[in-house]
Order: C-alpha cells, then structure tokens, then sequence
C-alpha cells in the first residue's frame, strides 16, 4: 500500500460506510460462528490501521500482525498493545495457537504472490476446528486507480476463494459477495475512473451524507439477505471457514 493510504485509512476507517459496514457484517458471522463461552485467542493478519483490532479486543484475547510499520503505527494510536509486525506468509507463532483468525483484504496483496501460502499458515496456527474469516474483492475487470493505490495484485471470484480455502485445508461454512445493491452503480464509477488517470484511492473523498446512508442502509438490507442465502454477485466475497 502507498504510505499516504495509511493515513487515509485512519481517518476513514471509523466513519466510512464501507468498513463500518465490513465490521458489521465480521460482527455478525462470529456471532453465528463464534459464539460461546470464555474468551476466544482470534488473530487478525494484515490488521491495518487497527480498527477490526479494536473491535476484537473488546470480545476476546486479540493480537495482530502487519506487515508495514506505518500501519502497526497507526493500531498503536489505538492503543493495540498485542502487535508485531510480520508477513502473513510466515506469521511468528507455533501451531494450533488461536481459535480463530481474520483475514481481511490480504490475500488480493502484491506482496502476496501466492495467495494458497497465508491460507497455509492460517490452517497452521489454528487449533482443529478453528475458524478462518476471510474478505477480498470481486472481480479482476473491477481493476481500477484505487487497487494501484492500495497495492493490489489480483480480483477473485467466489469460486476463486471455496478453491483456495479448500486447498488450505478449510471447510468452506459460507461464502458469498456483497456490496451488491450498489454494484451497478459502482462499476459505473469504476469504468469512468479507469477513463482518467491518477484518480488514486476511493478514500480520498470522502461520500457525501446521502451516499453514507444509502451505503450503510444497503449493507444492512444485504446482511440480513445474506443470512439465508448467498448474494449473486457484489464488489467484494465474505468467507468462513473451519480448518479441518
């Protein structure tokens, strides 16, 4: 990533209807996949700026690991005290560690050339049974100035990610897209965006009062779908796993 998306991320991440809609939806899932007694030992790699971090922390016994220091700067701001820095391909614990592990917007990464090695490493630390939640976006002809921003290598489709998290040892417990009610007029955006260079991040400006509730009230109309049946399509792919 940029180092100046660092700083865009910390600033966006606690008010911007994509990631509070993402954590939403983290909430959700681990209340159907996670829920149960004592405090759970949950990873979360690739931790960003902190704010899903935050989040975990206040539920069970969090760490993270990132790769970038301007990142892991940022999560101390938060005062994230359990932090290393290390690469999700050779995370720094032994194994059958953790009960779970969040994989948010990792495996899309540049610096991820194969993106069946983090999974590996996934399956390595948890303990059997333990469960893998795992975000990436959709569709690599969605390609856009934001991706080269943010560093990314590739788009995946949901068949895509049930391969790779089968190949990783995981039962694949659910998967589907989202952010799909405003995918048409997304990809509108993205398209005229490709049209003009060095547009950069999505983040940068940030969306006026009516697109934030127009974001946030179809993320939630989508969570609730999303509880009884897989969305079609959407920019990004929400999946749990159990390691087996």
């Amino acid at each position: 990533m940029n180092p100046e998306e660092y700083a865009i991320m910390f600033r966006a991440e606690d008010t911007h209807w994509w990631y509070r809609g993402l954590r939403a939806l983290l909430d959700d899932r681990w209340a159907r996949h996670l829920s149960g007694p004592g405090p759970l030992r949950v990873l979360d790699i690739g931790c960003g700026t902190g704010a899903v971090l935050e989040q975990l922390q206040a539920r069970s016994w969090g760490a993270g690991i990132d790769v970038a220091a301007e990142a892991l700067a940022c999560c101390r701001r938060r005062k994230a005290l359990r932090i290393a820095q290390a690469s999700a391909q050779a995370l720094p614990f032994g194994g059958g560690c953790f009960d779970a592990a969040v994989l948010l917007d990792v495996l899309y990464h540049r610096e991820v050339p194969d993106p069946l090695a983090p999974l590996r490493e996934v399956r390595r630390v948890l303990k059997p049974e333990g469960v893998l939640l795992l975000n990436v976006p959709a569709y690599q002809w969605l390609y856009s100035s934001h991706d080269a921003a943010i560093h990314t290598r590739r788009r995946f489709t949901r068949g895509e990610v049930e391969a790779l998290m089968n190949a990783a040892s995981f039962e694949v417990l659910e998967a589907s897209y989202w952010n799909t009610l405003l995918f048409p007029a997304i990809v509108l955006a993205r398209l005229v965006r490709k049209q003009a260079a060095g547009r950069g991040s999505d983040l940068v400006r940030p969306p006026g009062i009516l697109g934030a509730r127009a974001g946030a009230a179809a993320l939630a109309l989508e969570r609730r779908w999303m509880r009884l049946c897989p969305l079609p399509f959407g920019l990004s792919i929400f999946a749990v796993g159990r390691s087996r």
